[in-house]
């Protein structure tokens, strides 16, 4: 690309389970043991809580969900857990949560906050708190969450080449540490956390009226990120969990160039969304049990 001219194709990349090695470590080392404390669960209750949440937010259709869309499904599936069922544990209460997830609302901490003021909720009130600490101790926590080799590759191979742009449903300050720890912050121009919105709403905000939306690609590991994509109108590639290595070693050795060059086929796509929708199951192992 010469000297002065633009880029005219965009990347827009989650973090999570996508850049950086970041999904086990947030669920196992934040956001399920603070769950757990806010929940004041015992210890079989927090062992059955963990397996849903890990189910929930790791490996399963719904991996990669916002916060609190994740959240809510974690209360639902405990709730539904033939163990809770049959030992008549007490159920986790949803309401208030569903109502403001099916508010419409931006599913954020300062939606919330909004949200709280009109509709008051003692128990929507601990789950906020829960949500700030999360965010407070990932960030103070100097926890180190390292990259992908094939993401860092990738990044600096599209630098000055394509736009990239963080679209994810983690806060932006979260997001900053998480990149800044790897040294990756200088390989992207754009940063759009939970704070915009949805990540259809993300996408919109990074390249509307900028970009052609086929020269505009999702880079995900999470049927959200191909939902946003096809929401979006705009190209997928997907980095499938637990093979994260290899998808971006097969990103940067064809499908980048194939996309920049306008040859990044619909049938290309099809067929790797086909392997990527195989990965991630529907049901809970439990559910399959006799």
């Amino acid at each position: 690309m010469e000297q002065n001219q633009m880029p005219t194709t965009f990347v827009a990349l989650d973090s999570d389970g996508c850049i950086v090695d970041t999904m086990a470590a947030k669920q196992h080392g934040f956001l399920q043991p603070l769950m757990v404390k806010t929940l004041a669960l015992s210890p079989e209750e927090a062992r059955v809580y963990f397996a849903c949440a890990d189910y929930v937010n790791l490996y399963s259709v719904t991996r990669g969900i916002s916060r609190f869309k994740a959240i809510l499904l974690n209360f639902e599936t405990y709730n539904q857990h033939p163990e809770v069922i049959q030992a008549d544990w007490p159920r986790i209460p949803t309401a208030d949560l569903k109502a403001f997830v099916e508010s419409g609302l931006p599913l954020g901490n300062p939606a919330l906050t909004q949200w709280l003021a009109e509709h008051p909720s003692p128990f929507l009130e601990k789950i906020l708190a829960w949500s700030h600490a999360v965010n407070n101790e990932i960030v103070t926590s100097g926890a180190t969450f390292p990259a992908y080799e094939g993401a860092r590759k990738a990044l600096k191979r599209m630098y000055k080449r394509s736009e990239t742009g963080i679209v994810s449903q983690s806060p932006e300050a979260v997001l900053r540490e998480d990149w800044g720890r790897q040294g990756l912050l200088d390989y992207v121009q754009h940063i759009a956390g939970q704070e915009v919105g949805l990540k259809v709403a993300q996408l919109t905000a990074l390249t509307d009226g900028r970009f052609e939306r086929s020269n505009v690609l999702m880079v995900g590991d999470a049927p959200g990120d191909l939902e946003a994509a096809r929401g979006f109108g705009c190209r997928f590639f997907p980095i499938l969990p637990g093979r994260e290595e290899a998808s971006w070693e097969h990103f940067n050795t064809s499908i980048y160039d194939a996309f920049v060059s306008g040859n990044y086929t619909k049938a290309m796509e099809d067929e790797l969304i086909a392997t990527f929708e195989k990965v991630l199951p529907a049901q809970p192992p439990w559910a399959t049990q006799a």
